[in-house]
C-alpha cells in the first residue's frame, strides 16, 4: 500500500419497505405489496431520491469530501447523485481519489442544498430537460419523491391536457433549500445524513470496500404518520416537513465489504 497513492471506495444503495426489497408496479396498479404501520395498503411506482456532499471519516483522523460542482456543462457536474429505483446503475456511487487509511463513518445530504439552486442552468442530473425533478426557483428540487397507488386513497381519476392521473394514486414529494419564515415555498428539507459503518474499512491504491446502505421507506410513512386517506398529494415544502424530519431515520449502513 503506497500512503500517496489514493485509492477508492464504492457505495451501494439499496431500497426497501419495512422488510420487503422494493419493487415498481405500472402507475394505477391494484397490486398492493406494502402495508403501512397503520394497516393501509399500496404500492409504488416511482421512488428515486438525490444524495449529495458526501464525506468520509476514519477514526485515526482520516478524512474526505467528495468533489462538488453544478454546471451548465453535464460533464462538469460533480458530487450529485440521482438514486432512482427501477435503473439499478444508479444504486452504486464509486468515489475516488480517496486518500490512503482507515475509515469507519460516512456523512452525506439526502436533496440538493443551496449551492447546487444557485448555480442556475444545470447539466446532466440536475437539468429538467433531462428528466431532474425541478419545481421553482423559490422550491428548488426534489430531494425524494415516490408516488405510487393505495387503496385508501380518495384522489380521483383526472384528464387534463394531455395528462391522466389514474385514480386511488398519491404522490409525496419533499422538496425545499432555503427556509424564509411566512414563505411556504421557501423552506429548506434537505437532511444532513450520518452512519457509523459498525466496522473499520481500509482504503489503499489496491484495495476498495464497499458500503452497503439500506434505505426504508416506511420510515418516512410511519414516522410522519402519514393517512393516504387525508394525505396523498404533497407538491409544496412546507407540507412536506414531517416527511423531511424522518429521512436521518430511514438510512441504516448493512454491512460493509473489505
Amino acid at each position: 500500500m503506497t500512503p500517496d497513492i489514493p485509492g477508492a471506495l464504492s457505495i451501494e444503495f439499496d431500497n426497501y419497505v419495512g422488510s420487503q426489497p422494493m419493487q415498481l408496479d405500472p402507475v394505477g396498479s391494484t397490486d398492493y405489496r406494502y402495508i403501512t404501520g397503520s394497516g393501509q395498503e399500496f404500492n409504488l411506482s416511482t421512488f428515486r431520491y438525490y444524495i449529495s456532499n458526501i464525506k468520509l471519516e476514519g477514526p485515526d483522523g482520516a478524512s474526505f469530501e467528495d468533489e462538488m460542482n453544478a454546471s451548465a456543462n453535464a460533464d462538469e457536474v460533480r458530487g450529485y447523485y440521482l438514486v432512482q429505483e427501477g435503473e439499478s446503475s444508479s444504486y452504486f456511487i464509486d468515489l475516488d481519489d480517496v486518500p490512503t487509511g482507515q475509515y469507519n463513518r460516512i456523512t452525506f445530504t439526502l436533496g440538493i442544498p443551496e449551492e447546487g439552486v444557485q448555480e442556475g442552468a444545470a447539466g446532466g442530473i440536475l437539468d429538467p430537460a433531462e428528466g431532474a425533478w425541478f419545481w421553482t426557483w423559490n422550491s428548488g428540487y426534489i430531494g425524494l419523491g415516490m408516488e405510487g397507488t393505495a387503496a385508501d386513497s380518495p384522489q380521483e381519476r383526472v384528464e387534463r391536457d394531455g395528462f391522466v392521473t389514474e385514480a386511488n394514486t398519491f404522490a409525496l414529494h419533499v422538496g425545499g433549500w432555503k427556509e424564509v419564515e411566512g414563505n411556504d415555498n421557501m423552506v429548506d428539507n434537505t437532511r444532513t445524513v450520518t452512519l457509523d459503518f459498525g466496522d473499520v474499512v481500509t482504503v489503499g491504491q489496491d484495495v476498495k470496500p464497499k458500503v452497503h446502505v439500506v434505505f426504508d421507506m416506511l420510515e418516512i410513512l410511519d414516522g410522519a404518520g402519514i393517512d393516504f386517506s387525508q394525505t396523498f398529494q404533497v407538491h409544496a415544502p412546507r407540507a412536506a416537513i414531517p416527511m423531511a424530519d424522518e429521512i436521518p431515520e430511514a438510512f441504516t449502513v448493512d454491512h460493509v465489504h473489505q
